[in-house]
């Protein structure tokens, strides 16, 4: 039975990467950016996780995300996600909103507000509302190539009866020839902050690869390795 805590809890903590944080800047960051898709245009992305911490079992997890753009200066989201480690299943459900409130122009500063409503639904229980969360976005060109963004917001944990306050802060750097690295540092109040790197690649107009690694500063730590992909069309 203690095995059996021990393997939802760190089902759960992977999940709780995946959902409060699904809106992206460009995988594999976690941090959303200020920009909004046009009317009509639309993004499939999916991930596919493994997590390890120690004396503990793996995890492997996956999700996919779809966003279009519905005028009005906002995208919606639909995103699906499982994890298992052991025999341990957990998997969620989120709706992501994001409405353009200053756009962002050559070296000027964007503003975007967002919103994630997220699902669970642990092992053999039945789904349940998760976590809410509202959150402001920017992002800002600081010099060529390199980008930064930030997100402030509250997360209220509807499983535990608890609110959070969430911080992200990321900078990107491109290489050129479709090549960007990425680094951020991220987190909650209540747990120690993550932090993680990763590079993105532009294979195509329309397709683009990434990867990441991700480290959790508390004990027990736990890390993430990430690979994906995101398309437009």
């Amino acid at each position: 039975m203690k095995q059996l805590h021990r393997t939802a809890w760190l089902v759960g903590s992977l999940l709780c990467v995946a959902a409060p944080f699904q809106c992206h800047a460009g995988r594999p960051l976690a941090t959303d950016d200020a920009d909004v898709l046009a009317q009509a245009d639309c993004e499939w992305e999916g991930a596919y996780t493994r997590q390890t911490a120690h004396r503990s079992p793996a995890e492997n997890g996956w999700e996919t995300e779809l966003s279009c753009g519905i005028g009005l200066r906002t995208q919606l989201a639909l995103a699906y996600g499982q994890a298992r480690s052991a025999d341990f299943t957990s998997r969620n459900v989120t709706l992501l909103g994001k409405t353009r409130l200053v756009e962002r122009q050559e070296d000027g500063i964007g503003l975007s507000v967002a919103w994630t409503i997220g699902g669970v639904r642990n092992h053999d229980e039945s789904f349940k509302h998760d976590f809410s969360q509202l959150y402001l976005v920017a992002s800002q060109e600081v010099m060529k190539n390199v980008t930064w963004h930030a997100n402030l917001g509250w997360l209220h944990d509807q499983i535990e009866h608890r609110n959070h306050t969430t911080w992200n802060l990321a900078g990107e750097y491109s290489l050129g020839s479709g090549v960007d690295v990425v680094a951020e540092f991220y987190g909650e109040s209540h747990t120690k902050p993550w932090w993680g790197v990763g590079t993105r690649w532009q294979a195509t107009e329309a397709l683009s690869l990434n990867a990441g690694f991700g480290l959790q500063t508390q004990q027990p730590r736990i890390r993430q390795w990430s690979v994906g992909f995101k398309y437009a069309f």
